[in-house]
C-alpha cells in the first residue's frame, strides 16, 4: 500500500520535499553514527577513572568493617547478676511507660471534655 502510494503520480509533492527529506535522512545517520560510535576518549577515561575510585572505596569500606567488627564481648559472667540487670533495665522502661499511659488517659479526658463543649455549641 505504501509502495502503491509512492509510485502514485497524481500526488504532487512540494517543491524542495524530497531535498529536505534526503538531508533529514542524512543528519540522522550521522547523528546515529555519534551515538552507536562509542564514548569519546575524555569519557572513556572518566570512566575508568570512576570505576578505580569505586573499587577503592569499595576496598577501603570493607577493609574498615573488617578491622573495626569485633564480636561482643560478655559483660556478666555470673548468670544472677545478667538476670538481676535485665529485670532492672525491665522495670525502669515499665515505669517511664506507665507514667506514658498515665499522661496519655489525661490528655485523652482533656480531649473529651472539649469534643463535649464543641458539640454543645454546634
Amino acid at each position: 500500500m505504501m509502495e502503491n502510494a509512492a509510485s502514485d503520480d497524481s500526488i504532487e509533492v512540494p517543491r524542495g520535499f524530497r531535498k529536505e527529506l534526503s538531508e533529514m535522512i542524512d543528519s540522522m545517520d550521522a547523528a546515529e553514527k555519534i551515538v552507536t560510535s562509542g564514548k569519546s576518549r575524555a569519557m572513556r577515561t572518566a570512566t575508568w577513572i570512576m570505576s578505580v575510585a569505586a573499587g577503592l572505596l569499595l576496598l577501603i569500606g570493607t577493609g574498615l568493617t573488617i578491622h573495626t567488627f569485633r564480636t561482643p564481648e560478655d559483660t556478666f559472667t555470673d548468670p544472677e547478676e545478667a538476670y538481676a540487670a535485665v529485670e532492672k533495665a525491665l522495670t525502669e522502661i515499665s515505669g517511664k511507660m506507665s507514667g506514658g499511659a498515665a499522661s496519655a488517659r489525661q490528655a485523652e479526658e482533656t480531649v473529651s471534655r472539649h469534643t463535649e463543649v464543641i458539640r454543645s455549641l454546634y
